[in-house]
């Protein structure tokens, strides 16, 4: 069993990363004891030998004088190659370039810890004060994306760094082993294009002002007609093709629906209305998975996301995983009204406009409550891959294509789990034409 000595401050803070590296991720056997006045965290192995973690974060610091400041995010980053890196190099947000190695001791300088922490609470989005224009933290004030390393998970590799040094100074302890697992959601933001004269108006409309087309108006009204008629399926009827599709790989879909009404911010369509019903028990009875879409308001709001949790489970009554409409989430508010609604698994964070790790891991953690200094019941499944996202950030469809596949590869690395999105809508309209072989493609390779 491995003894872990922290300094005597900031308990909730270190002991929640060192349960979340040394048990979730590591799967070892530890305990943990305090020394005033310590810089350092010290790991004594079974084999008597010592680890040292020099502490260049929450040691600057004690519960009257906050980490939590835009001052302490880091402002440069450096990188270091090791004995215990193959291949590349690691990633420092807080520490220097410096192991001392010797037959009894390793004294690592990079502050491992403090930059897990770091990235698994997201208290980076709390301090900065800055907002895109749906309210959200945006993509360029992350820190890894300000030194383009969001597309690698490096939390994970701070994990199998200190696994390199712990196998170096000698251990009896077998680290858990991960199994790679894909994991296929799809938000239901809409049912239907054209469930509306409106919404055929509307569209006909966009086809002069916005695509500039005189044909196009002519081929939405023939489709409008040919859809009422019941000739052919709605633009964003593909649930049996999304379901087929996952079958054939012998893939679960999740289908997060939102739980609005007619009338509610950005609803558009009724959680009560009985196609809805009846679609949500045909996915059931098929063996794919439902979920909650939280709607545009509910993201900071407990009593907005209580009822319309109560609403789904009014159709079907576990409702235990989702994601944010919009991706819209607030540090730490949106992980404790999930957690306080008895909430298992959210898969909110992921980059509005890239792929990438914005945990900095491919694993599911608990999270942290920032505020009230506490470990949460609920668990974050990071979204790696998102389709909008991606096609936002590639100009062609091999590139978007392949940003998949090096997502998952990377994933597949590091025995992960790959949470990815793809929207029911995003097929046969507009720039998503011709991207039903392309999503094939890539649930093969999922």
């Amino acid at each position: 069993m491995l003894k872990i000595n922290i300094p005597n401050n900031f308990i909730p803070e270190r002991k929640y990363i060192l349960d979340i590296v040394f048990e979730d991720f590591l799967g070892l056997d530890y305990f943990i004891t305090t020394t005033p006045d310590s810089d350092e965290y010290k790991i004594t192995l079974d084999s008597k030998k010592v680890l040292i973690i020099k502490d260049y974060f929450f040691a600057k610091y004690n519960e009257k004088k906050s980490y939590l400041s835009v001052n302490n995010i880091p402002n440069k980053i450096t990188f270091s190659k090791n004995q215990f890196i193959n291949n590349h190099d690691i990633v420092i947000l807080y520490g220097e370039d410096n192991i001392e190695i010797s037959e009894t001791a390793i004294v690592c300088h990079i502050d491992i810890f403090a930059a897990t922490f770091f990235m698994l609470t997201r208290w980076e989005e709390y301090v900065t004060e800055k907002k895109d224009k749906y309210n959200r933290f945006p993509d360029d004030q992350a820190t890894v994306q300000k030194f383009n390393i969001h597309k690698r998970p490096i939390v994970n590799e701070y994990i199998e760094f200190l696994w390199k040094m712990i196998k170096f100074l000698g251990t009896k302890q077998q680290r858990r082993e991960f199994t790679y697992t894909p994991k296929l959601s799809h938000d239901i933001d809409a049912i239907a294009v054209f469930d509306t004269f409106f919404k055929y108006f509307k569209t006909v409309v966009s086809d002069v002002v916005k695509r500039k087309s005189l044909l196009l108006p002519f081929k939405t009204t023939r489709d409008y007609i040919n859809i009422k008629n019941g000739t052919c399926k709605d633009y964003y009827d593909t649930f049996d093709f999304l379901m087929e599709v996952s079958e054939k790989y012998n893939i679960k879909s999740h289908f997060y629906f939102m739980a609005g009404l007619i009338g509610e911010k950005d609803v558009k369509y009724d959680i009560n209305d009985i196609y809805v019903e009846n679609l949500i028990r045909k996915i059931i009875k098929r063996g794919h998975k439902i979920g909650i879409h939280s709607t545009y308001d509910a993201y900071n709001k407990p009593n907005i996301f209580k009822t319309e949790k109560l609403r789904l489970e009014n159709i079907y009554p576990h409702i235990t995983e989702g994601r944010q409409h919009f991706l819209r989430f607030e540090t730490p508010i949106t992980w404790q009204i999930w957690d306080d609604n008895s909430m298992l698994i959210d898969s909110t964070m992921a980059y509005a406009n890239s792929g990438g790790f914005r945990c900095g891991t491919c694993y599911e953690f608990n999270v942290f409550n920032i505020l009230t200094r506490k470990k949460l019941n609920l668990l974050e499944q990071p979204l790696i891959a998102m389709d909008t996202a991606i096609q936002r950030s590639t100009t062609n469809k091999e590139d978007f294509y392949n940003e998949f596949a090096n997502l998952i590869e990377t994933t597949k690395k590091y025995k992960g789990n790959f949470v990815m999105l793809w929207h029911n809508s995003n097929f046969n309209v507009h720039n998503w034409k011709g991207y039903e072989n392309i999503y094939s493609e890539i649930i093969k390779i999922l």
